[in-house]
C-alpha cells in the first residue's frame, strides 16, 4: 500500500516564498497592475451601459 499524505488546505503550503504568489496561479497571470487607459475605461462603460439598456 502506498503511503500518501492527504491534500493540504493550508495556503502557506502553496505559497512561493520568493514573491508570495500562490503556485496555483498560472504563470501567464500578470503579477503587476497597470492603470487602465481612458480608452479602456470608456469601452467598459459603453459595454456596461449596453448591458443595462438590454436588461430594461
Amino acid at each position: 500500500m502506498i503511503d500518501r499524505k492527504p491534500p493540504t488546505t493550508d495556503m502557506a503550503a502553496h505559497t512561493d516564498e520568493e514573491d508570495g504568489f500562490h503556485r496555483l496561479v498560472p504563470e501567464w497571470v500578470p503579477r503587476t497592475f497597470a492603470e487602465p487607459t481612458p480608452e479602456l475605461t470608456e469601452r467598459v462603460a459603453r459595454g456596461l451601459r449596453r448591458l443595462t439598456d438590454e436588461a430594461k
